[in-house]
């Protein structure tokens, strides 16, 4: 029996490389935009003349349709705009498959949209609807994802490498091969390592030392320091599959301060307890709640303890428990203050952290799968304390 979300009729057109709802709908790349329909439960393709012989052979799709088949030259050259063309090519297509309302997503282009309710289509943004059709990950969207987890703890390990093998300048800065070792250089062996293995993070991977660890979304540059925290946040795409992985790990280069090793010890502990919790039924944010009850008892600041209306948090925790994981980096489900319940098949981040703009910031994070009973891990690299304090 299909569910209510599966049984919508949906449009959409966009690049399928840029993005997921696209590539979920229709099972084909292209850099180029495409209209993929679905209605009364079967999937329509359409593409250009360009596209249409690879679409022919790897598209996911009930039916193949040509540009040409829906006059889409003769509609530029009528319309003088390209979006307007694929709107209007969109919505004879729709005419065609006698659909007159359709659920689309929020980020469906203004010149779509508008040539399409031009043309007596009703639109129902629903971005809801299309994150659910994503969330519930088959097997071999799990195989993607673990592969391109495999790949993240490649780059990671290259770094450990690279950590292991720096010497100590007198001034406490990390040499490397006769240079000084900055978080960029350090990002830029990692991102190799993932090419080298068939992923890419685009450069986006964070390498953030010391005092920048503070801030989650640092990226980092500069001289990298010893018994300061090195937070390593990867998160890579396949470049065959389309799908993500991530994973953050924090390292010291010799002796962290007694408050960074109480840090580690603490974020580690709440992150083992939430992924106790973690199974099938549970709500995101009773983990989240339990994750911030564990630092806050520890006597650390958090958002669901210590905020103050209008002000923001800057030092403790102060972002969400985790994220779901798939053609997109950050997706649906939330593990934060959002009323989500966990759902099979569901891939989530699991990563508490604690930051002190004075020490630096500590974060941990796997990967896991929801199950009926559980989570299984998808996350193999070492997270001991001991694993992260390096010689």
């Amino acid at each position: 029996m299909q569910s209510a979300a599966e049984e919508r009729d949906l449009l959409v057109i966009s690049a399928p490389e840029h993005d997921a709802s696209a590539y979920h709908l229709s099972g084909f790349l292209a850099p180029d935009p495409v209209i993929l329909a679905r209605v009364s439960g079967r999937k329509y393709l359409a593409v250009s003349a360009l596209e249409y012989g690879r679409a022919k052979r790897q598209a996911r799709v009930d039916e193949l349709v040509s540009f040409e088949e829906l006059g889409l030259t003769s509609l530029a050259r009528e319309l003088g705009e390209g979006g307007s063309a694929l709107g209007a090519a969109a919505a004879a297509l729709l005419e065609k498959l006698g659909a007159s309302s359709v659920a689309v997503p929020p980020n469906l282009g203004v010149v779509h949209a508008d040539e399409l309710r031009r043309r007596g289509v009703e639109l129902e943004p629903d971005g809801g609807l299309f994150a659910s059709l994503r969330r519930q990950k088959t097997e071999e969207e799990i195989s993607h994802i673990e592969k391109a987890q495999r790949d993240t703890e490649a780059a990671c390990a290259r770094a450990v490498e690279i950590l292991c093998e720096a010497g100590v300048a007198d001034d406490g800065t990390l040499l490397w091969r006769g240079e000084t070792l900055t978080s960029d250089t350090l990002r830029s062996e990692m991102e190799i390592e993932l090419l080298h293995h068939g992923s890419s993070s685009g450069g986006t991977t964070i390498v953030a030392g010391g005092s920048q660890s503070a801030d989650p979304h640092e990226r980092g540059t500069g001289p990298l320091r010893a018994g300061e925290p090195v937070v390593l946040d990867i998160f890579p795409k396949d470049q065959s599959s389309g799908y993500y992985a991530d994973m953050t790990r924090t390292f010291f280069k010799g002796e962290p301060a007694q408050e960074l090793r109480r840090m580690y010890e603490t974020v580690l502990a709440a992150q083992e307890e939430a992924l106790g919790m973690i199974r099938a039924g549970i709500n995101g944010r009773e983990v989240h709640a339990k994750v911030s009850e564990v630092l806050h008892e520890a006597g650390y600041r958090t958002m669901l303890h210590d905020r103050r209306e209008g002000e923001p948090l800057t030092e403790g925790f102060f972002h969400g428990t985790g994220h779901g994981v798939g053609l997109e980096i950050h997706e649906s489900p939330s593990m934060g203050t959002a009323d989500q319940e966990l759902l099979p098949g569901d891939v989530v981040s699991v990563e508490p952290g604690l930051y002190d703009p004075r020490l630096g910031g500590v974060r941990i994070e796997d990967l896991v799968v929801v199950t009926d009973d559980g989570c299984r891990n998808l996350t193999r690299f070492p997270k001991r304390l001991e694993d992260a304090i390096l010689p």
